[in-house]
This record gives C-alpha cells, sequence and structure tokens, in this order.
C-alpha cells in the first residue's frame, strides 16, 4: 500500500521540476524584490493558464490579486481567490492558474526567513495539540490585509535602493496580521510545524519526498538543516549515509515497478528519480544481482 501511495503521486508529478524562487537574484527583473544575497518577493503575472510542478524553497506567503491560483495535492484541489491569502510550507506542488478570458492572473508571493517565522514562536513543540501537518493555511483577506498587499504590491512599481531592512519589517507586520485575523494557535502552530527540526518531523519530510528529483542538500534544507547538520542527524537516526539510504528505498520501490507494471526499464528509472538510466541500471545489479532486464525475465518465466 505505501509503494503504491508513492506511485499514485509520482504519476501526479512530473520529474522535471521548476525551482522557486530562484537560487540566485535575477537581475534587472523588477518581479522581483531582492537584495544581493537574498530574493524576498516575487510579482507573478501570467496572460495564459498553465500548469507546472513547482519545488518551493521557501516557506512562501501567497496573495492572489486577480485570478484563481489552483494548488493540487493527491485527495483534494485547493482553490485560492483575491478574497484569501495562504501560508504554504517549503516543498513541492502542483501548481496552475485560471485565467478568465482577457485578463490577466496576478500574485504576489513574499518569501519567509526561517528566523522571522522563529521570532513568532516562544517555545517549540508547545503546539502538539493541533493539526500541523498541512501544508499550507488558509485566511480570509480582511480590511487590514488587503491594505497590506495593495501598498505591498507598489514596491513593483517603484524600486527602493535597498529593501534588506524594509523587507524583515513587512514580513514581521503580515505576520501580526494574519495572527490578528482570528486564527493564532493555527497559525502557530503551522509556523512551529514549519521551521520543526525534530528527528520525526525529518522522517515526514524523507517519506513524503525521496522519490522526488531532488538532491541530498534540498533534502536538508526541506528538513531545516544545513546539509552538514543534516548528515549528521541523518547518521544518527538511520546508521547509514542519506544516499544510501534513499537510493535503497528506491531500488525497491523501482523492483515493485517491474513485478506489477510493463514500464520501460528508463521509465521506471526516471519514476524512481535516478539522475541516468544507465546509473540505476548498475546500483540496481549491485542490490540485487540481476539487471532490471533480466530481473523482469526471471519474473516473467516464474
Amino acid at each position: 500500500m505505501y509503494e503504491l501511495l508513492f506511485l499514485f503521486k509520482i504519476r501526479l508529478l512530473c520529474i522535471m521540476l521548476f525551482r522557486f524562487p530562484p537560487t540566485a537574484p535575477i537581475i534587472n527583473d523588477h518581479t522581483f524584490l531582492y537584495s544581493e544575497s537574498q530574493t524576498f518577493a516575487k510579482l507573478k503575472i501570467e496572460s495564459k493558464a498553465g500548469k507546472r510542478t513547482v519545488f518551493m524553497s521557501e516557506h512562501t506567503l501567497i496573495f492572489v490579486m486577480s485570478g484563481i491560483k489552483l494548488l493540487h495535492f493527491s485527495n483534494q484541489t485547493l482553490k485560492i481567490t483575491p478574497d484569501n491569502v495562504f501560508l504554504l510550507k517549503k516543498g513541492i506542488y502542483v501548481m496552475a492558474e485560471y485565467i478568465q478570458e482577457g485578463l490577466t492572473f496576478e500574485a504576489l508571493m513574499i518569501f519567509l526567513s526561517e528566523n522571522i517565522l522563529k521570532s513568532f514562536i516562544s517555545k517549540p513543540n508547545k503546539y502538539m495539540g493541533l493539526n500541523k501537518s498541512d501544508p499550507c493555511i488558509v485566511f480570509p483577506v480582511n480590511p487590514l490585509i488587503q491594505d497590506f498587499k495593495i501598498q505591498f504590491r507598489q514596491y513593483f512599481e517603484h524600486p527602493l535602493f535597498n529593501y534588506e531592512q524594509l523587507i524583515q519589517l513587512k514580513q514581521m507586520e503580515i505576520l501580526t496580521l494574519l495572527l490578528a485575523s482570528g486564527y493564532k494557535e493555527q497559525t502557530l502552530a503551522f509556523i512551529d510545524s514549519a521551521v520543526s527540526k525534530n528527528l520525526q518531523d525529518m522522517d515526514s519530510v524523507l517519506q513524503e519526498y525521496m522519490l522526488q528529483p531532488i538532491t541530498i542538500a534540498e533534502l536538508a534544507n526541506l528538513c531545516n538543516r544545513s546539509l552538514a547538520t543534516f548528515k549528521r542527524d541523518f547518521k544518527k537516526q538511520y546508521h547509514t549515509s542519506p544516499r544510501v539510504y534513499i537510493n535503497k528505498h528506491r531500488l525497491r520501490h523501482a523492483r515493485m515497478l517491474l513485478e506489477n507494471t510493463d514500464k520501460q526499464i528508463s521509465e521506471i528509472s526516471t519514476d524512481c528519480a535516478f539522475e541516468s538510466t544507465s546509473y540505476f541500471i548498475r546500483i540496481f545489479k549491485q542490490e540485487f544481482g540481476l539487471t532490471p532486464q533480466k530481473m523482469r525475465a526471471k519474473i516473467t518465466i516464474e
């Protein structure tokens, strides 16, 4: 059942990920607010509907200014309108925009630093009784939040010399407004989960993303750790390296696909997030003593 659930997710998510925000600021792109070392916000404007699998590498606050944002999960599709604002954990999502003919889609995205989020949590793990597993939380837009997003939108029309201090203040402001909107406990529980470094939360991230085409460094980021800390904590928890553990899990899933589907070897390699088919074949033989093709032939005979 566990492997079949992952199979469904792999079919839902395409192998090509659109990573966002950019790792390096895009110079002279006025739809971004950025400093030399960090991207703070993005104004997304689209005239055509689209659908992408997006790896969000930062926790993000999203305001839809016009149009409708669709966020697809395995069991539901969340529809976000200009009447809502939503706080989204970093992770992999299938996103789409719905645009009425003759109109444009516009959304404002504010990338929230971990330090800012942590400043709202006085006692980590205080909110154990509340549901913290949801990847996003949605708020209705009240007059104060409406004023905030209209005012913040102006920064893209009137660029400033330096956004460093200003953005931190604006992040604090909007989070304060959200906490005052009637969802304080749920929001604090969400933030607590988003910045968690618990080993149990790390395990949840691994189970969710091991079959996705992301790097060990990106997994470390999803676990709110530096690469070195992630490797150290991983070794302590699983008694092996991340690469060995993940490859074993991917190979078990690949064997399940060989036994239960008629997919091509190259397709299985891609589904299991291996960097190349030749690499997949080589380590599959090391693990099981047979190449995938010979394993399939053996299964067919039996």
